[in-house]
């Protein structure tokens, strides 16, 4: 094996210093609106020079924006609305402070195409309610008192209508843009339950339905697309659509042991404890078989490397020693190989789950 075939292996070494972007683009651009893009960007020998390079869709000249550090490792820079006059191209650059090292979050060759298109029109929704006089409340939040009229974004909702002395109504609605949805609601009186008779334990009271808790799924992997569906105390909830980049899926879920199953882009059972509240709950996928395949390449590589440098000193004539360089590319060889099988081994489908 000629030798020349290890250099590039020795000067792919320094680009392990090069900073990683985490960012989440945003779903869409809104025309003449400013827009504030945000992201993690951490180089182990600290972060230098983080650009936003933008340019309106198809055009050839690229304009830069200095990402201005927030709390943390976040980074965040505005375009002005009065530069979003259609679809936005751009990409993400940084340097390692140590090394001058540089990465970017997509590219100059290879930019990402921010759609814009303007917001989704609300709705209004009308509740009447039987008697007048009951709470209102949309996805958790009390909006006002029946007769209740008032916008509601565009999509599925939950809505539920309480009264003292009334049994609580719950229903779902979806709300198209633009409509108008007028919904009555009529209330049924609580039955009042007898006393106990006399000279006997009362019974234990039966345990109230724990309400229903808001749950995320999001993602941060690019151009994967993941299915899920929860299977709780209340039955099964699935996403209506894939969970994707700039695109996630709100579940409501009972607080609890849930059954989580994740499709399409990878096969996932989990068991999560859904606490009381709102949370997250993020899907990342592993690394897959291709560190494990190069690892396996190069290990197989510097060893060979070795027997072949051993087998050229032996046979020479004097008998000559090998040489550190060769030790050095063998040697070099091998560490990546055991550092990419490593990654490979322990890098695994995950579904994190946080509370907000």
């Amino acid at each position: 094996m000629h030798r020349l075939f290890f250099v590039p292996l020795l000067f792919a070494l320094p680009a392990i210093a090069a900073p990683v972007f985490e960012h989440a683009p945003p779903p869409n651009a809104v025309p003449a609106r400013d827009l504030t893009l945000t992201a993690a960007i951490e180089s182990p020998g600290g972060v230098f020079d983080p650009y936003l390079w933008y340019r309106p869709a198809g055009t050839k000249g690229f304009k830069k924006i200095s990402l201005k550090r927030g709390t943390g490792a976040r980074y965040s820079a505005t375009i002005p609305g009065s530069e979003i006059t259609g679809d936005i191209e751009y990409y993400l650059q940084a340097f390692d402070a140590a090394d001058l090292a540089e990465a970017t979050w997509s590219s100059r060759r290879t930019p990402f195409l921010l759609r814009a298109k303007e917001p989704p029109k609300p709705g209004m929704l009308t509740v009447h309610a039987d008697p007048d006089g009951a709470t209102i409340d949309i996805d958790g939040s009390v909006v006002g008192k029946s007769p209740w009229t008032g916008p509601v974004s565009p999509g599925a909702h939950a809505l539920t209508v309480t009264r003292d002395g009334y049994e609580p109504l719950k229903m779902s609605f979806t709300m198209a843009e633009g409509a108008d949805i007028s919904l009555p609601a009529p209330l049924r009186k609580m039955a009042i339950a007898p006393a106990p008779p006399p000279k006997e334990a009362a019974a234990k009271p039966v345990p109230t339905r724990k309400e229903a808790q808001w749950v995320d799924f999001v993602t941060t992997q690019g151009n994967e697309e993941f299915g899920v569906e929860a299977r709780g105390p209340d039955g099964i909830a699935r996403c209506g659509s894939w969970v994707q980049v700039g695109l996630s899926c709100r579940l409501q879920l009972a607080p609890g042991r849930t059954h989580v199953v994740v499709t399409h882009a990878m096969d996932l059972t989990r068991d999560i404890t859904v606490p009381v509240g709102r949370s997250e709950a993020r899907l990342s996928r592993g690394a897959g078989p291709l560190p494990l395949i190069l690892g396996a390449l190069l290990l197989g590589a510097g060893g060979g490397s070795y027997l072949l440098f051993k087998h050229q000193a032996d046979n020479a004539v004097p008998a000559k020693t090998v040489a550190g360089w060769q030790y050095g590319v063998s040697g070099g060889a091998a560490v990546i190989g055991i550092g990419l099988l490593l990654y490979g081994i322990l890098s695994t489908d995950s579904l994190d789950l946080k509370q907000l």
